[in-house]
């Protein structure tokens, strides 16, 4: 109990400000995300071919060393068709809306003028890349220990009367707020480290039976002359039942649709690879039929950024989004709370008999 009491204080107050600024920052970018709208049923996907090539052909003339990411489609009536566009010689990385219907390109908007941009930097990786992805891996770790020591010390220690104010409130907002704040810290690992999930889903999930093997056929060979208009046409005619949601560029000869049938996912988890060569479907990847070691994104990524299914419609994303953004204030809250509690027994230290702070709480020694 000691032990828990001392290591909980101690740790609590030195990741206060990276756990504060995580749950923050999480609910801003959450509340940045557009609210779902009505889409088109079935959807344009005739249009939006036109003018992902329309809009990509005067991109490469407008930027002709710069390269493509990936191309968003629109997600409800009258949203864009959105181009990640990487840095070129002159220009930094950034987004191009296209209009879904003219086809005709947009200004660009560099990442260092979004705020989204910045935020995701933060969230994601601290503004310190590579180095930023182990600093948040050990930050979740040791939280989710805290969280215990703080369970164990508050099993302990409700049944007594708070001795302040802050201390009182640090005692109702932590059992509100421990299960949905575990989860969130466990999400974020695994969002954060996606080799090591894999891996570990892979060797523990049993083979599936045995299917007779199909070789997939290999992509014609020649020159990559279809376009990527014509690739999400074919793809979607191949799926008919899931909506187009992202593009990849030709790699390997292969162009890549993301689609989204009845996933929680809100990307999708359906693949359609396309020959980049005369724009023929090679191969379909459903989403019930990828390993648990890529389905399991279907839970972990939605719940940790809440997202809804789509059909709970706008109300049921407002309301995932005010239990995010509480909970994100509840964590923020015990931050806080524990903090300030901290520093305000270390003041009070020297002129205290040297017993422990829960001794003074009426705990026996």
């Amino acid at each position: 109990m000691r032990l828990a009491y001392k290591w909980h204080g101690r740790l609590g107050w030195i990741l206060a400000p990276l756990l504060a600024i995580q749950a923050l920052g999480g609910a801003i970018l959450l509340w940045m995300q557009p609210l779902p709208g009505p889409q088109e049923s079935p959807a344009p996907v005739q249009a939006w071919a036109q003018a992902v090539d329309q809009g990509l052909a005067e991109l490469a003339q407008r930027y002709p060393t710069a390269k493509f990411e990936y191309v968003n489609l629109p997600g409800r009536v009258g949203a864009p068709v959105s181009v990640r566009l990487l840095a070129s010689e002159s220009n930094e990385s950034g987004w191009v809306d296209v209009d879904p219907v003219n086809g005709t390109a947009g200004v660009l908007k560099p990442d260092s003028s979004q705020a989204k941009t910045v935020l995701y930097g933060l969230h994601e990786r601290l503004l310190l890349g590579d180095t930023g992805i182990w600093v948040l891996r050990t930050v979740a770790v040791i939280a989710l220990v805290l969280v215990l020591m703080g369970l164990r010390v508050w099993l302990r220690l409700h049944h007594q009367p708070a001795s302040t104010p802050l201390r009182r409130l640090h005692r109702l907002i932590g059992p509100v707020a421990i299960l949905p704040v575990a989860v969130m810290l466990f999400t974020g690992f695994v969002l954060r480290s996606p080799e090591w999930t894999s891996a570990a889903l892979s060797a523990w999930s049993s083979p599936a039976p045995a299917k007779p093997a199909v070789a997939a056929p290999p992509p014609p060979s020649g020159p990559e002359t279809a376009t990527l208009g014509q690739a999400l046409a074919a793809a979607a005619t191949a799926l008919p039942e899931v909506r187009p949601i992202r593009l990849y560029p030709p790699r390997n000869g292969q162009v890549r649709v993301r689609m989204r049938g009845d996933e929680w996912h809100p990307i999708g988890l359906n693949n359609v690879f396309v020959s980049a060569v005369d724009a023929s479907v090679l191969r379909m990847v459903r989403a019930a039929e990828q390993p648990l070691s890529v389905r399991y994104l279907n839970v972990v990524y939605p719940l940790h950024i809440g997202v809804m299914p789509d059909g709970a419609g706008l109300p049921g994303a407002l309301l995932a989004r005010v239990l995010w953004t509480l909970l994100a204030l509840a964590l923020t809250g015990l931050a806080v709370t524990g903090t300030v509690q901290h520093f305000r027994n270390r003041a009070k230290k020297p002129t205290t008999a040297r017993r422990p702070v829960e001794c003074q709480e009426g705990q026996p020694q």
